[in-house]
C-alpha cells in the first residue's frame, strides 16, 4: 500500500547515502527505470530475475558498481522502506545475520515479482507531465550533468530528451502574493528561509523588507545571501547545513525574491561559489557573525547549460568559510575605555589587513570587495561624529533616523565596484543628498576631488591625534 504522502514528496524525502565516491545512486537508478517502464506500457510488476539484469547492466554503466547481479538486490529491496516499491515475498523469508534483507541465493531461487505502488504505477502511466517532472528531479538531483545516453537506456528519451529542465516545477518567473501560497502549490516550508520544496530540491527566499540584508553584488550579477538563523551568532546547522553540502557537491538551488511591496517571484536558478562570515546584526539588534552564501545565478539547474564564469568561479571556490569576522569587528564590539582616536586607528588596521587580501581582479575579488570590511564603514562613522563629511554639505549634516542613528551612508569615494580602496582613508560618511549629487550631479567629478583630500585628512588628523595620545601615555 503506498504511503498517503504525494508521489512527488516521496521522492522528494529519497536519501540516498554518501560515500566518498559521492552519492549511492542505486535506488534512484531503480527508480528512474520504474518511471521508464511504467510509460512503456510494460506491466507494473516484474520477476527479481528481469529486474536484476536490466538494473544491473544500468548500475554497471552509470554507476560504477563492480558486481552488478549483487548490486541490484540492494534497491530491489530497500526501495520499499521509501514507500516507492512493493515486493511479493512469502512469510518467513530468510534474510541476512543483520536481517536487512535477503540473500541474493534466495531471491535467484524464489524470483518474486516487485514493482511500484499500484496508485503510483497509475498515476505514472497516465499523466506524462508527473512522470516527466518525477523523472527529471532524479535527474537534476543524482545524474547532473547528465550522463550520455542514461535516458534512452531507462526508456525515458521520447518524454524528456530536450526538456529535462523545463519538465521541473516550479518555472522561472513564477509569482505568487506569499510563500503559504507557494506552499499550497509546492509543498516545503511556508516559513524557513532556506528550505527544499517538496521535491527535495533547495529553495532560498530573500524579502526587501527584510530581516536579513540580501542583496545584489554591486557590477555582477551575483547575490549575497545571508544564512540562516536570527539571533545569536549562526551556525552550520539546519538550512545552513543544506547549504554547505550544495555548496560542496555543487548543486543548483532556486532562489525566490521579493521586493518591497511587490509579490514573491521564483527569480533564477544559481549555484554557491562562496561562503563568506561576517559580523552583521541579529533580530534582537546585538551584533553577531552571520554567514553569506553567494549565489551565482544560472541559466538553468543543468550543469551543461551554466557559463564559464560560474565554472571560473567555482573552480576557485576552496570550499572553505571566509571568515572576515577575525579581522572585521564591529565598533559596539571595540573596547569602550579606548579613545576615540585609538578606536579609529584599530579600526582602520584591521580594515587594511582586510583589504590586502582582496588585491586579486576577478569576479570572486569583486565580491569579497562587495562584502567589505564592517571596520572601514565602522571607522568612518566614528570620525563623522555623526555628520556629514562634505565640508559643502547643504543638506542635513546631522539629521537622526527614528532610531537615534546618524542618516548616513558611507560612500567609497573611488567607487568599489571599479577598484576603490577599501579602507576609511579612501571613504567619507555622507546625508542621502550629498550622496547623490556625488553620484549623480553635473558637478559630481570636483566634488569627488573634494571629498578625497577630506577624507585623507580627517584620516590623517585621527591617526596623528592616536599617535599623540599613545606618546602621552608612553610618557
Amino acid at each position: 500500500m503506498p504511503d498517503e504522502r504525494s508521489l512527488i514528496k516521496r521522492v522528494g524525502e529519497l536519501s540516498p547515502a554518501d560515500r566518498p565516491s559521492g552519492q549511492a545512486l542505486h535506488r534512484p537508478l531503480l527508480l528512474l527505470w520504474a518511471v521508464g517502464q511504467a510509460r512503456k506500457g510494460r506491466p507494473r510488476e516484474l520477476h527479481w530475475s528481469s529486474i536484476r539484469d536490466e538494473l544491473g547492466k544500468l548500475l554497471g554503466d552509470f554507476a560504477a558498481v563492480t558486481n552488478p547481479r549483487q548490486a541490484a538486490l540492494y534497491p530491489f529491496w530497500a526501495l520499499q522502506r521509501d514507500g516507492l516499491w512493493e515486493v511479493k515475498v512469502p512469510q518467513g523469508l530468510p534474510l541476512t545475520s543483520a536481517r536487512r534483507r535477503p540473500t541474493l541465493s534466495t531471491l535467484d531461487s524464489l524470483d518474486p515479482l516487485a514493482g511500484l505502488p499500484q496508485r503510483d504505477h497509475d498515476e505514472l502511466s497516465q499523466d506524462p507531465a508527473l512522470a516527466a517532472q518525477i523523472a527529471a528531479t532524479l535527474l537534476i538531483k543524482y545524474f547532473n550533468p547528465l550522463p550520455t545516453g542514461l535516458l534512452q537506456a531507462v526508456g525515458l528519451s521520447d518524454l524528456l530528451a530536450g526538456r529535462v529542465d523545463t519538465a521541473l516545477r516550479p518555472q522561472v518567473g513564477e509569482r505568487y502574493d506569499h510563500r503559504k501560497a507557494i506552499q499550497s502549490v509546492y509543498g516545503g516550508n511556508g516559513v524557513m528561509g532556506i528550505t527544499p520544496l517538496a521535491d527535495g530540491i533547495i529553495t532560498v527566499y530573500s524579502d526587501d523588507k527584510g530581516p536579513y540584508a540580501d542583496a545584489r553584488v554591486p557590477g555582477t550579477d551575483w547575490i549575497a545571501y545571508t544564512g540562516d538563523g536570527l539571533s545569536g551568532d549562526q551556525k552550520l546547522t539546519h538550512g545552513n547545513k543544506n547549504m554547505r553540502l550544495y555548496q560542496q557537491q555543487q548543486r543548483p538551488l532556486r532562489y525566490w525574491h521579493k521586493p518591497y511591496g511587490g509579490r514573491f517571484s521564483f527569480e533564477t536558478w544559481a549555484v554557491i561559489v562562496q561562503c563568506r562570515r561576517r559580523w552583521g546584526l541579529g533580530d534582537d539588534k546585538l551584533w553577531r557573525r552571520e554567514y553569506v552564501w553567494v549565489l551565482a545565478p544560472v541559466p538553468s539547474p543543468l550543469k551543461a547549460t551554466w557559463p564559464e564564469e560560474v565554472w571560473d568561479a567555482l573552480a576557485e571556490d576552496t570550499g572553505e568559510v571566509h571568515d572576515d569576522s577575525a579581522d572585521v569587528v564591529p565598533d559596539e564590539v571595540v573596547d569602550d575605555a579606548l579613545g576615540e582616536a585609538e578606536r579609529y586607528r584599530r579600526l582602520a588596521e584591521a580594515a587594511e589587513r582586510t583589504s590586502a587580501r582582496r588585491q586579486e581582479r576577478s569576479k570572486q575579488a569583486t565580491v569579497e570587495r562587495y562584502l567589505r570590511s564592517k571596520a572601514a564603514r565602522d571607522a568612518v562613522i566614528l570620525r563623522s561624529r555623526g555628520r556629514c563629511e562634505n565640508p559643502g554639505c547643504l543638506g542635513h549634516p546631522d539629521e537622526l533616523t527614528d532610531a537615534g542613528k546618524p542618516l548616513l551612508q558611507v560612500d567609497h569615494v573611488d567607487d568599489l565596484s571599479r577598484g576603490g580602496p577599501d579602507v576609511p582613508e579612501f571613504m567619507i560618511a555622507l546625508c542621502p543628498n550629498c550622496h547623490a549629487v556625488k553620484t549623480f550631479g553635473q558637478n559630481r567629478r570636483h566634488l569627488v576631488a573634494v571629498l578625497l583630500r577630506t577624507a585623507k585628512t580627517l584620516h590623517r588628523a585621527f591617526i596623528l591625534q592616536s599617535s599623540a595620545e599613545d606618546h602621552q601615555l608612553s610618557g
